[in-house]
């Protein structure tokens, strides 16, 4: 666990994804890390299929996989729900988010592209 200035957040990489605090967490936190990344890597392809209407509105048409590689490492913030991708490689000036209600990734929402 690590303090990193540019996002100020503690930030945790962990299974192929990043994951962020605005207050250092407790001990536990190591529990919430293995449930979220492994409901996140099993449910990927719904998220990608949740995400796909408006990437290839903005971005045009690209394979599940494509996305996949060009999403790059998520980084999720637990605290407020949301998966962002900041080093995404549709373009060089977009933030790709969306929420997530439950540690499931079964419930998603308010996905935006922001730049």
């Amino acid at each position: 666990m690590e303090f990193n200035e540019d996002l100020e957040q503690f930030i945790f990489e962990y299974n192929g994804l990043i994951f962020a605090w605005d207050d250092e967490p407790g001990e536990e936190y190591m529990e919430q890390v293995k449930t979220i990344s492994e409901k996140y890597n099993a449910h990927l392809d719904l998220i990608i299929e949740f995400m796909m209407p408006n990437i290839t509105e903005v971005f045009g048409k690209f394979s599940s996989d494509e996305m996949k590689e060009k999403l790059g490492k998520p980084v999720v913030n637990y605290d407020n729900g949301q998966v962002n991708y900041f080093e995404q490689s549709f373009d060089d000036t977009h933030i790709i988010t969306f929420e997530f209600l439950d540690d499931e990734f079964r419930e998603l929402q308010y996905f935006s592209i922001d730049g």
